[in-house]
């Protein structure tokens, strides 16, 4: 899998800090950093079920959303952390550590269906759709109000034989 939507330079400015990342997986050739992304990439991939990547029916470049390019950052992140540290723990409150935790719960909760990763643009229709479900129980019929379904249109229109049935006051017993 060969990831262009996230490169070395996400990475080096994800643990930059104010030292420009001295001391940091930043020290990492741009082979490494790859590599890393690489397996990241691979790992978000598998939890959201799309690999984000040119095919066929979309040439061109892809572009995720920024939900999985931040994990995708955090994940290689602390991978390449790991390789550079050589094995030496990691604190439990390592900023890195807390960022690929945060992923890793992001990325459960999507595999879950708790989190869309393409929410609907505010004001526009969601993707996924919908149906209406009425909770009105079906006291009244279109019959009650001199109207049908009309079976071509899928319309409902005025129905003339009730509307005169109507005005004649539905029998005349009233």
């Amino acid at each position: 899998m060969t990831v262009t939507w996230c490169v070395p330079s996400d990475i080096r400015q994800n643990v930059a800090g104010t030292d420009q990342g001295t001391g940091t997986c930043a020290a990492l050739t741009d082979d490494q950093i790859t590599a890393v992304i690489t397996q990241a990439a691979s790992k978000v991939a598998a939890y959201t079920g799309t690999t984000w990547q040119p095919d066929a029916s979309t040439p061109g470049p892809v572009t995720p959303p920024d939900l999985v390019k931040t994990m995708t950052v955090q994940i290689a992140t602390f991978y390449a952390t790991l390789v550079y540290r050589k094995g030496k723990d990691l604190s439990a409150f390592d900023p890195v550590y807390l960022g690929y935790l945060d992923a890793m719960r992001t990325l459960t909760d999507i595999a879950a269906g708790k989190i869309d990763i393409n929410p609907a643009t505010p004001g526009m229709a969601d993707d996924l759709g919908g149906h209406v479900v009425n909770t009105i129980s079906a006291t009244f019929s279109h019959e009650d109000s001199a109207t049908r379904l009309n079976p071509v249109t899928r319309r409902v229109e005025a129905d003339t034989q009730l509307a005169r049935g109507w005005e004649g006051g539905w029998g005349g017993d009233w």
